[in-house]
């Protein structure tokens, strides 16, 4: 009966950010059987547009590690940048058109991965020196602009993750420059990636929210563990993991269930390790390891089962 309620929220989501009808959705089950159809052709068309793109970034990249020495500063420069740019424009052009619509988000995958390696072959050809952070900086920053505001505008899932992306980098560079402590700098963005990651998936973007969710646990989880790490407060890692599992349920995130459960058993082992390897209740601890384990793995898929899985 909970999992019917929780699936009938996610329904009601998304036909909130959707604009569906009930007519809408009476339709679409009246006519199942072409739907499918149409989702499996849906299928090998996309399967087909990202191979497609797979081959001709491929292409681009062996030509220009091939000519990579020949090439004089601009020539580096143009096919490296100005590739990404055409790249860029031809995903926007794209989806102006339906019959190109499903180009775009190779092309801007592309483009992603061009330019910015493009910024910085230009910086690194017609730079005179300086703080490569600096460079690295000013590229994070214009494609944080330039995929944020190309978000704002489309609303294409591709470019909320390619801002995304470029955000951590600009701010995790910023925050270096300033010489602040780096697991400062990791648990910031890790817990700010998680309320990104959270906000994402109440909306119609939720595909990548898992992703996130992820780096962001991920992040915070190594950054805080390094900050305790033999000090009074270690077991504050302890509680952080448990909190991780608990939010998983609340947010019904596997990827949160995932980290979290992952966190404590590891930093279960490290603890027993360090504290019980040389001693005569060493057996005992594996022991008392393996309990630990199978207990939290079938606690993990308990809460999986229960308050995540719809």
């Amino acid at each position: 009966m909970l999992q019917k309620e929780e699936a009938l929220q996610d329904i009601v989501l998304l036909a909130k950010h959707h604009d569906i009808t009930l007519e809408d959705i009476a339709k679409a089950l009246t006519n199942s059987q072409k739907q499918v159809n149409q989702q499996a052709s849906s299928t090998l068309s996309k399967l087909l547009v990202y191979i497609g793109g797979i081959f001709v970034f491929a292409g681009i990249g062996v030509f220009i590690s091939m000519y990579w020495a020949d090439f004089g500063s601009a020539q580096r420069v143009i096919i490296t940048l100005g590739t990404g740019l055409i790249a860029f424009f031809m995903g926007i052009a794209c989806l102006a058109d339906n019959k190109y619509e499903r180009a775009a988000t190779p092309l801007f995958l592309m483009s992603s991965l061009l330019q910015p390696t493009g910024i910085l072959v230009m910086l690194q050809e017609y730079s005179s020196g300086g703080d490569p952070r600096h460079g690295l900086l000013f590229m994070a920053i214009y494609m944080f602009i330039q995929q944020g505001a190309t978000f704002w505008a489309k609303g294409r899932t591709v470019l909320a993750f390619s801002a995304i992306l470029f955000s951590c980098v600009l701010l995790a560079n910023l925050f270096d420059i300033w010489d602040m402590n780096e697991k400062l700098i990791g648990t910031v963005i890790g817990i700010s990636i998680i309320c990104i990651a959270y906000a994402l998936n109440q909306s119609r973007h939720l595909a990548i929210a898992p992703f996130w969710y992820f780096v962001g646990a991920l992040i915070l989880m190594w950054s805080v563990f390094e900050a305790v790490k033999n000090t009074p407060f270690e077991l504050v890692y302890l509680g952080l993991s448990a909190f991780i599992v608990f939010l998983s349920t609340y947010v019904r995130s596997r990827s949160l269930l995932l980290i979290g459960t992952l966190a404590m058993l590891l930093y279960i082992g490290y603890y027993t390790a360090k504290h019980f390897a040389n001693t005569v209740g060493w057996p005992i601890a594996l022991v008392m390891i393996g309990i630990a384990l199978l207990a939290l793995s079938t606690l993990a898929v308990r809460l999986n089962n229960r308050y995540i899985k719809s």
